[in-house]
Order: C-alpha cells, then sequence, then structure tokens
C-alpha cells in the first residue's frame, strides 16, 4: 500500500501523521511524505499524490486547499482527513488560532474538507461525535508516544519540584492553579515551579529564586530532548471547562505518565476518561482540591513514586509500537479488505 502524508512541522503533526506513519512504514508500508500547507504554489500537488492509494491531509484551512483536496481522489485513491481540535468552537483566549479560525471562509474550508473525505480520523469520541455532522466516517486513533519515553530516566531536580509544560493559549488553563500554586509554595518551602513552553511566571507571582522557566524544544527536531524536558515531581495539567477542551486528548497527562510523573489535572472530559483518581494521579473537581492534593503528594514521596510508576504503566498502553495497527486497519477499511 502507498500512503501520502501531507504535514507541516508542528507538533499536532508530529502525534498524528510523523509518528504512526513512520510506523506504518516498517510494517510493509511505502510512504511518501508532503508538505501540508496547501496554499497556492506551496504544499502537496496532485502530480505528488498521484498513484498513492491513500492520501492524508492535515488541517486545511488555506484558500484554494478544498480544490486541491477533492482533486486527490482517483477512482483508486482514498483521501483522509486528519483533524486534532474543535476547530468550530475556539474562542478568542486562544487568540492565534481564533484570529484564524474566526474567519468564517477558513471554518468553510475545514467543513467541506471534511465532508468531501472518504474518511476522517481524530483523536477522541467527543471530538468524533463533532466531526460527524460533517462526515459520518469518522475513525478514533488515540494520540500515542514513542515507546522508549517510558523506559527513560527522569532527570531529578536538586529542590522538589511541581511543573506545567504548554503554549501560549493556556493562559485562563493557567489562571486556574496560579493563587493554590503560590499558597502551595508558601506552605512547602522547600519546593519550586518549573514552566516549560511559555513564560507565565508573571501570572503565578511567586518569589524569582521559586520559580523556573525553560523554553519550547521543538519535538520534531529534538524528540529526545522534548520528552525529557519535563524534570517535575508533580505535573499540573488545568483546563478550562468550555466547549473547545471538551474535545482535547490528554496528551499531557500521557506523557507526564511516561516519565513516571503523577498528574493532577482538572476533571474535565479529556483527562476524566484517562486518569485513574487516587492511582495514577488526582482529579480536581472544585478549585479548592489543587491545594489539597498538592499537599498530599508533597508530603509522601512513596505516594509520588506510587502514582507515577503506575502512571507509566497507563502509557505504556498508548505507544505508537503497540497501536500502529489501529491506522493500518483504518486505511485498510477503505478498500473493503481488498488490499
Amino acid at each position: 500500500m502507498r500512503l501520502f502524508s501531507g504535514h507541516d512541522h508542528s507538533g499536532c503533526a508530529w502525534y498524528r501523521m510523523v509518528l504512526p506513519h513512520r510506523e506504518l512504514g516498517k510494517h510493509g508500508w511505502d510512504v511518501t511524505w508532503g508538505n501540508g500547507s496547501l496554499e497556492r504554489g506551496r504544499g502537496f500537488t496532485t502530480v505528488e499524490t498521484a498513484g498513492h492509494d491513500v492520501i492524508v491531509g492535515q488541517r486545511l484551512d488555506k484558500p484554494g486547499a478544498a480544490h486541491v483536496w477533492r482533486e486527490c481522489r482517483t477512482g483508486t485513491s482514498r483521501i483522509v482527513y486528519e483533524q486534532d481540535d474543535d476547530v468550530f468552537s475556539i474562542g478568542p483566549h486562544n487568540f492565534n488560532a481564533y484570529r484564524v479560525y474566526s474567519q468564517e471562509a477558513v471554518r468553510d474550508v475545514v467543513a467541506h474538507a471534511l465532508e468531501v473525505s472518504d474518511l476522517v480520523t481524530t483523536t477522541t469520541e467527543t471530538l468524533a461525535q463533532v466531526l460527524r455532522e460533517y462526515n459520518p466516517a469518522v475513525a478514533v486513533l488515540p494520540n500515542c508516544i514513542p515507546a522508549w519515553v517510558c523506559e527513560e530516566d527522569r532527570a531529578r531536580r536538586d529542590r522538589p519540584c511541581v511543573g506545567w509544560v504548554g503554549g501560549g493559549s493556556h493562559g485562563l488553563d493557567v489562571g486556574l492553579i496560579a493563587s493554590p500554586v503560590r499558597r502551595f509554595l508558601k506552605r512547602f518551602p522547600r519546593w519550586q515551579l518549573h514552566l516549560i513552553g511559555t513564560d507565565y511566571r508573571p501570572t503565578f507571582k511567586v518569589p524569582a529564586g521559586r520559580a523556573v522557566f525553560t523554553r519550547w524544544i521543538q519535538v520534531n527536531d529534538d524528540p529526545d530532548g522534548y520528552y525529557r524536558l519535563p524534570d517535575f515531581d508533580i505535573g499540573l495539567a488545568p483546563l478550562t471547562p468550555d466547549t473547545f477542551n471538551m474535545s482535547k486528548s490528554p496528551l499531557k497527562a500521557l506523557e507526564y505518565g511516561a516519565m513516571g510523573i503523577p498528574v493532577i489535572a482538572s476533571d474535565w472530559h479529556p483527562y476524566r476518561d484517562y486518569i485513574r483518581h487516587g492511582e495514577t494521579g488526582f482529579l480536581v473537581k472544585r478549585d479548592h482540591e489543587w491545594l489539597e492534593y498538592l499537599g498530599i503528594l508533597a508530603a509522601d514521596e512513596a505516594l509520588r513514586e506510587k502514582m507515577g510508576a503506575a502512571a507509566r504503566e497507563l502509557a505504556r498502553q498508548f505507544t505508537i509500537e503497540g497501536n500502529w495497527q489501529r491506522w493500518d486497519a483504518a486505511y485498510r477499511s477503505l478498500f473493503g479488505g481488498a488490499r
């Protein structure tokens, strides 16, 4: 089977395209890589996709993309649209994405790409329900990590550390934990805060000596460096309970768990369906529980190690080496098992 993978250089592409398609290439698929930006004069073309059995495109939201996408399908090929966010529910606080997807013309391109595809693939059943309004043929393929991550030794800081990883669109999420973390650090003077990705230290307002910031490492460029970044003893995963976040995946908890880090997360759909409360981490239902669970874990190193080990075992169920068959089956289903 010949597969064309058209994607950009984003973290989304790493999880949704690079990892699964690279693994398919190890199991008999002939994979061609292409630029997924379908802008005029850029991105892949029908000349490049010709002769492939399956053509997979991701985030096709540029003017002219719908025209190219339709023409990629031939009598012998099938087109698969990959979508890992509910782009129809992005709020203004997610400013970069909102600037793009608040445009009706852009949403129309995405909707059309969904409608004309032979198959849509996505991350969660919640998001699948949204996408099925545009196309009933949706396959849920959960985010997975490389198996080697679950075997790596986590770096340890000189002082015990609570941490968070994320980009600039998480201002509201970080706001959920700023006050509890500030109070936690006052109560536990040996502990410090480590932020990775976006520098939200001004939001937390903790003494300079108690907070550390590390810049983002692009996972596509340096997977080993990226997965080794979290050196926490406790990982935080706050999530604002809105419609957009309902469709998110539990990827942050999965990455923490793969490194043996117990997580405290919002009791919202992505984490509620993944974290085993009291076993691999804690789910926060009410605001005061952030501080409560931080205190419980900070005071009990044995509990942190036990939860971290359980979180790592759970993460081992979501390796790409153990789940690539999901992509294989989804793509082959387009041909009725004939290929």
